[in-house]
């Protein structure tokens, strides 16, 4: 399965991305670390995400996760806990690389080699539980615990949908069609991230 997906995502979602997307704003205009900001993150992701995807439906949990390289601001300080929330799900996995730019002691720029495993599971909608992943998603930059800082995608292939929560800002939808996203463009007009409006209102122009 895992070298399937593989496949399927450098196929229809190359570095974990396609040209049709829309990008919703989930924490502004709340203050950093306030309650309110993760309330508003909270209800907004997982209203995103069950406008996507129904309880019935098959859809891989796709997780990035470097283990001890560690962001240098925030930390994983709750490394398990994703884990823990799966219970114990049998995850494939594979050692796999990232290539990151630093510095020397120098000043010059350099290639790092980024160990992480890729983890794959598949399951349906109503067996993850999807609502505690995203909270540890939006605590991990606000400064609460527990916390999840693994990347995590979440993919459907009957859909050709890829969501992705990438932290208490925002999250982003994927698709290979104007179709799958075309209710989430209208119905959320006033979430979606006004930096990129005009790259979205070109998306569904003509639909």
């Amino acid at each position: 399965m895992l070298k399937e997906i593989q496949h399927y995502l450098n196929d229809k979602f190359p570095e974990y991305w396609n040209d049709i997307n829309i990008r919703f704003e989930l924490g502004e205009p709340y203050r950093n670390g306030s309650k309110r900001r993760i309330n508003q993150v909270n209800k907004r992701v997982n209203t995103v995400f069950e406008e996507l995807f129904k309880p019935t439906d098959i859809i891989y949990l796709i997780i990035k996760d470097w283990g001890s390289y560690e962001d240098p601001m925030f930390g994983n300080t709750t490394p398990e806990y994703l884990y823990e929330l799966l219970q114990g799900r049998i995850l494939e996995e594979e050692v796999l690389y990232d290539i990151d730019e630093d510095e020397d002691e120098e000043g010059n720029n350099i290639e790092v080699t980024i160990e992480y495993r890729f983890k794959v599971f598949e399951g349906m909608v109503s067996s993850i539980p999807y609502k505690k992943i995203f909270e540890g998603i939006s605590h991990y930059e606000q400064g609460r615990e527990p916390s999840i800082g693994q990347r995590i995608y979440i993919l459907s292939k009957e859909k050709s949908i890829l969501f992705h929560m990438y932290d208490d800002r925002g999250c982003i939808a994927h698709a290979t069609s104007t179709e799958h996203l075309k209710l989430l463009y209208v119905k959320y007009n006033d979430w979606i991230v006004d930096y990129w409006r005009e790259y979205f209102d070109g998306i569904f122009k003509d639909m």
